[in-house]
């Protein structure tokens, strides 16, 4: 099998002078980097799941990193690996400026030194995917040749991608929204697929209806993710996502999340207040490993190293012989103890040995004894070790 190396550098750090938008009129203003090193991230986060590519950052600190040191950085690991790797590239991302005042200019362009061919290619493919992706107009005819250091004196294949402009009005508020960093992340990651020769890996997910009439979902942790979806509280589809454990609408009818939910850097709630009391929460580590944990704040986490929290009722440990399910313990009673009855449908589990999680459901189910109510049993026939 033929291994990649892909070396990912997020352009310039927080200390960098100048690397931001104009004033917004509230006064505030984004950072370049705020956005480059999200998308970097993202692009890693879809990498993880080959096992034939790894990722290596120019700069993993948050201060800023000398442009030497960048390329210094990835000439070692170049040196180190070039005989270990079938391909090793770099891709530097970053979010354009012209004037430093609003203004027209608008699109995404991808660069490579003028007089390397190969870097040429390569841009061409990556800047093919992104633009896909971007839905931007071409910038200068969006594959441009630029005299920058990090394409320059790299020693492997080097392309570097100006997503979109920090000084117009438009792209600058596109940059700072989690959809568009997402886009230029997949935008990217195709470039490289296509460019490794690589088939977009499919997700593998196993569906089946248990004996006791359980409908489950089960796939491999590394493809376990979180989608978030607003559109006015309406039902929408997603593919390989779930969704919080408990949501409400505001005044205008846009859902959110009232249990605890984090997803790849962003908090969408930081607390449980539904109800305000310590809930379960299952939490997917970013090196693959599941565990449980019973808290009221995301603050308890170290969440670095995590990739989803997700809250919810019900704790449920198999391999615990001392474990008692208390739904009164989590705050769930009172006011809240309708919850059991009417929304307690979807179990989230964790298979130990398979090393899956199972996402569990059962058709609607109405009980007038709440607490004799115990949906974890209703899918005890499902082999999860733990489970919410």
């Amino acid at each position: 099998m033929s291994r990649f190396l892909v070396i990912l550098d997020d352009g310039h750090g927080n200390d960098t002078a100048g690397k931001r938008t104009p004033l917004f009129d509230d006064g505030s203003y984004m950072m370049e980097n705020s956005f480059s090193r999200v998308v970097i991230e993202k692009i890693s986060d879809m990498l993880e799941h080959y096992e034939n590519i790894d990722v290596f950052y120019t700069a993993s600190e948050k201060r800023d990193i000398s442009l030497d040191e960048r390329v210094s950085r990835a000439n070692d690991v170049y040196t180190a690996g070039k005989d270990l790797y079938d391909k090793i590239v770099l891709v530097s991302v970053h979010a354009n400026a012209l004037t430093g005042k609003w203004g027209t200019q608008n699109g995404t362009a991808t660069f490579y030194y003028p007089t390397n061919m190969v870097d040429k290619a390569f841009a061409e493919v990556i800047q093919k995917n992104l633009i896909a992706k971007t839905k931007l107009n071409p910038h200068r005819g969006g594959v441009v040749g630029g005299n920058f250091q990090i394409v320059r004196e790299v020693k492997m294949t080097a392309c570097l991608c100006e997503c979109a402009f920090m000084d117009n009005l438009t792209e600058a508020k596109l940059l700072m929204t989690d959809d568009f960093r997402q886009a230029c992340g997949e935008g990217i990651f195709n470039g490289l697929m296509e460019y490794f020769n690589l088939n977009n890996k499919q997700i593998e997910v196993e569906y089946n209806v248990t004996t006791n009439k359980t409908y489950q979902l089960k796939g491999n942790v590394k493809d376990f993710g979180i989608k978030m979806v607003n559109k006015s509280n309406l039902s929408i589809e997603e593919p390989y996502c779930a969704n919080g454990t408990f949501f409400w609408y505001d005044e205008n009818g846009n859902t959110y999340p009232t249990s605890i939910l984090y997803a790849d850097g962003i908090k969408y709630q930081e607390n449980a207040n539904h109800p305000p009391c310590p809930q379960d929460t299952f939490v997917v580590f970013k090196n693959g490993v599941v565990k449980m944990f019973r808290i009221y704040s995301l603050k308890e986490l170290n969440l670095k190293d995590i990739k989803v929290a997700i809250g919810g009722i019900g704790l449920r440990d198999t391999t615990d012989v001392n474990f008692k399910y208390d739904p009164k313990g989590t705050g769930f009673s009172g006011v809240y103890s309708d919850v059991l009855r009417k929304a307690n449908k979807t179990v989230i589990g964790y298979n130990k040995k398979e090393n899956k999680i199972y996402l569990m459901c059962r058709p609607n189910i109405y009980h007038k004894n709440i607490f004799s109510y115990d949906l974890l049993n209703l899918v005890k026939d499902c082999e999860y070790d733990i489970a919410i």
